[in-house]
């Protein structure tokens, strides 16, 4: 088959899955499934071919990264079963005051929170956020919401141990430290640049109008303060308009556990060492230091094995076995999903190596270093404004573009991070966690639109921006 031929059936199934996503609203795992059936028959493997390779991609990524998942799933779960998020967030508060709260809450959600599904880690910050809101003065509202959805999604895909940052590792075959390092620094400058992007915008121009943007009744009820009769939010509006200066009645959090108070160090020591020990796996590689030990417990799915477990004892010691069940039924619930996507972006890399797509798109870009990351990116972009997954957009871009990193001698993390920077573009009314964000964080839909819609494409373009540098000393 010629490389002409190939190509085209390869962008026929990247538009086949966006249309029976968006027109046909097919789940995207049964879209995912039925793309990669066609380009397999397609380009010649075959019916006995195809479903080979499919299974063969799945069985092989889930048998790498399958129970890092789960086990990052779970020390999320745990974690927030403990209560220990809300803590964190006002300790954070405390530490660097009202001013520099949102870049302080932002890159907290994007790093020491990652270990949380990316929509169960709104549910518990969003009270703590609404209450950050009513201190950080003028426009607290879109300053606070904007800076908790940027360090959300952005650690959703950049951040070792997230869900996404996980499955992109695994999908390209990225060592975890490298990603734990390159994934850090990209992470950390996207958020504090995209932050800082949007408080001038907010603050400084009129991009928010609180007559229209703001949802003060729901902003207001989701925390008991009190309302006047006629429902309007007279009680908490501080003078001066929206999320001025002065603090109303303190924000209730939406999961409130029962049971003994847990030392926060103790509760975050579980997250600490699985990270710990990722890290001192990855200076024994960098330093040639061979002892068998450490090395056993700095594997990956034995480090974040140790860090769940470790979590769960805490959770039974403070909270029983009421606790224990709760949350590793949370957890279960969103492992599912997950590992499907998960399994199907491995299924359709190796799709992309079986055909010999990889190497022809690697041929074409040999040159240069710089169309295959804007490529990944594109293809991000264009499948999370069409279906509104950021981990189905990261994980099908890097799946397709991830062969074409060893032989057009591209980083491979590159195109991984490409992808990330690309999959969070304009997330908008067509995506859950859109709509979450603006129930909990006190928007009307005009209002979740600007803030959750120009972060993450603020986002979006400045981890390209991060990317691309990277590219010129990797």
């Amino acid at each position: 088959m010629s490389d002409g031929i190939l190509l085209m059936h390869t962008a026929i199934t990247i538009i086949g899955v966006i249309a029976l996503i968006v027109l046909l609203k097919v789940h995207p795992v049964f879209a995912l499934l039925a793309g990669i059936l066609y380009l397999g028959i397609a380009s010649g493997l075959g019916l006995d071919g195809t479903v080979e390779t499919l299974t063969t991609g799945f069985g092989s990524i889930l048998a790498e990264i399958g129970l890092l998942i789960a086990f990052g799933i779970t020390l999320g779960t745990t974690m927030s079963e403990l209560g220990v998020i809300d803590r964190i967030v006002r300790g954070l508060l405390r530490a660097f005051g009202p001013r520099r709260s949102p870049y302080a809450l932002a890159v907290t959600a994007g790093t020491a929170l990652q270990s949380i599904f990316a929509d169960v880690m709104l549910v518990v910050t969003a009270p703590i956020a609404r209450g950050m809101a009513r201190t950080v003065g003028d426009k607290g509202i879109p300053r606070v919401a904007s800076a908790l959805v940027t360090g959300i999604l952005v650690g959703l895909t950049m951040m070792i141990p997230s869900v996404g940052s996980l499955a992109l590792a695994g999908v390209i075959d990225i060592p975890l430290w490298r990603y734990l390092l390159f994934g850090t620094l990209a992470g950390a400058v996207t958020i504090v640049v995209t932050v800082f992007v949007l408080q001038v915008l907010i603050e400084r121009t009129r991009f928010w109008d609180p007559a229209t943007d703001e949802d003060r009744v729901t902003f207001d009820r989701l925390d008991g303060v009190d309302l006047p009769e006629d429902g309007s939010a007279g009680g908490s509006a501080p003078p001066g308009g929206a999320g001025g200066a002065v603090a109303t009645a303190p924000a209730r959090t939406e999961t409130q556990t029962e049971g003994r108070r847990v030392p926060i160090g103790l509760a975050v020591a579980p997250v600490v060492v699985s990270l710990l020990l990722i890290a001192a796996g990855s200076l024994t590689d960098v330093f040639g230091v061979e002892a068998a030990l450490l090395t056993f417990l700095a594997t990956p799915t034995i480090a974040l094995l140790i860090g769940a477990f470790a979590s769960v004892v805490l959770v039974q010691v403070y909270r029983g076995q009421t606790g224990v069940k709760r949350s590793l039924d949370r957890s279960f619930t969103n492992l599912g999903e997950v590992l499907l996507l998960t399994g199907l972006g491995g299924s359709l890399a190796g799709l992309v190596k079986a055909t010999g797509l990889g190497d022809v798109l690697g041929q074409f870009f040999e040159s240069s270093a710089g169309p295959p990351i804007l490529l990944a990116w594109l293809i991000a972009v264009v499948l999370h404004v069409a279906i509104g997954s950021v981990s189905v957009a990261a994980i099908t871009a890097a799946g397709i573009l991830g062969p074409v990193a060893a032989g057009a001698g591209i980083d491979p993390v590159l195109i991984a991070l490409a992808a990330a920077s690309g999959a969070l573009f304009l997330m908008t009314v067509h995506s859950n966690f859109f709509w979450m964000a603006k129930n909990l964080l006190g928007q009307t839909t005009k209002g979740a639109v600007k803030v959750v819609g120009t972060s993450t494409s603020v986002a979006s373009v400045v981890g390209l921006g991060v990317v691309l540098l990277l590219s010129l000393v990797l």
